[in-house]
């Protein structure tokens, strides 16, 4: 990517976060919990997927096709800097178990493997509500206690441990199955869009004038196509220094959903949004001059994290695979998917499948 259009995709972000940010986006003075399934809810937006919700969404599915809309996981997907993930197999290759079986010569063989990793934060992640929250520090006069906040005001410092967290992992969430829309931006703009690019409500509005589609509706999945995991899809077929290189530019940022549209997701009360991405917003920290470096301090930069799931419930799914659905499918669409009942966790990755 060039310097100006660098300089130019970042002046957008710059200035998509200035005019939508609301008043210093203050999380004390707004009270944003008890949630509105009530003060003990650990479930979130997936409340909003009723019955009736998913009976609708089943006469979506006319012509029997099918999109899996996960990336694969491998050792050269791009790791935002700190985690890590490995696969290995037990035994360096030769069988995990070798057992009896009838007759000399035969024995039954299983193969097995090793996973190392942040489960539910590398690749296709799904975020659960233990993930994001609102640290908030020196409140005490307005009856705030010092600490970590996730969804429906459950502290970390209160549920927090070593070995999973006692609120909100991601044994609560529950399963999607309702509409999914796709909000195509390379078929509306004729192309992958750049690195730092906010989508604004202009952009998400043309998108679904062209699908021909309604806006998103409670209990939706609402999908964003941006292109930019096109920079690691074929990986595996690189060199290790060309997909090196590429992880770099896909971790430094990369196009993103405004908070505007974002905002505007949350008072329609969707049960999530998902996005081609590795974050959700835009970011182009590599124009900052914060990458590879400490980047903590770039303000706000994980807005809608904060004011979807953190405030409202709403979840994240990121590093979608969204090209094979915006080529093939319709702008709407049967979303059908449940996270791991993993105990305490973070999130969860995941293959979702769209019909249609």
């Amino acid at each position: 990517m060039t310097s100006l259009n660098r300089v130019l995709a970042g002046a957008i972000v710059c200035a998509t976060l200035i005019g939508n940010s609301i008043a210093d986006n203050n999380p004390v003075d707004e009270k944003w919990w008890p949630s509105e399934f009530g003060p003990n809810d650990q479930a979130g937006a997936t409340n909003y997927i009723t019955p009736e919700k998913r009976l609708a969404a089943v006469s979506l599915v006319k012509q029997g096709e099918v999109a899996t809309l996960g990336m694969p996981y491998h050792a050269r997907m791009p790791l935002f800097p700190g985690r890590i993930y490995s696969l290995s197999i037990p035994g360096g290759g030769t069988p995990t178990h070798d057992l009896a079986w009838s007759g000399e010569h035969y024995r039954q063989t299983f193969m097995d493997e090793l996973v190392t990793a942040q489960i539910g934060q590398v690749g296709t992640q799904f975020d659960s509500l233990a993930h994001p929250m609102i640290k908030i520090q020196g409140q005490q006069a307005k009856g705030w206690k010092d600490g970590n906040y996730l969804y429906n005001g459950q502290r970390l410092e209160d549920v927090g441990g070593p070995y999973g967290l006692k609120k909100n992992g991601t044994e609560n969430v529950g399963s999607f199955f309702t509409r999914g829309i796709i909000i195509d931006l390379v078929k509306l703009k004729g192309g992958n869009l750049p690195i730092g690019y906010a989508i604004t409500m202009a952009d998400y509005n043309a998108a679904l004038k062209q699908a021909g589609i309604d806006d998103a509706g409670q209990g939706d999945v609402v999908l964003f196509r941006t292109g930019w995991n096109d920079l690691w899809r074929n990986n595996l077929e690189k060199s290790s220094e060309q997909a090196a290189a590429d992880n770099t530019l896909f971790n430094s940022g990369g196009p993103g959903i405004s908070p505007a549209v974002c905002d505007h997701l949350a008072s329609r009360k969707i049960a999530m949004m998902g996005a081609d991405n590795w974050g959700i917003e835009p970011y182009d920290f590599d124009s900052k001059g914060d990458w590879p470096t400490p980047f903590t301090e770039v303000k706000e930069w994980a807005y809608c994290h904060m004011n979807l799931s953190a405030r409202r419930g709403i979840y994240l799914f990121e590093n979608l695979d969204l090209r094979d659905l915006g080529e093939r499918a319709p702008g709407e669409f049967l979303f059908s998917w449940a996270p791991l009942k993993l105990v305490g966790a973070t999130g969860s990755p995941g293959n979702p499948i769209a019909a249609w």
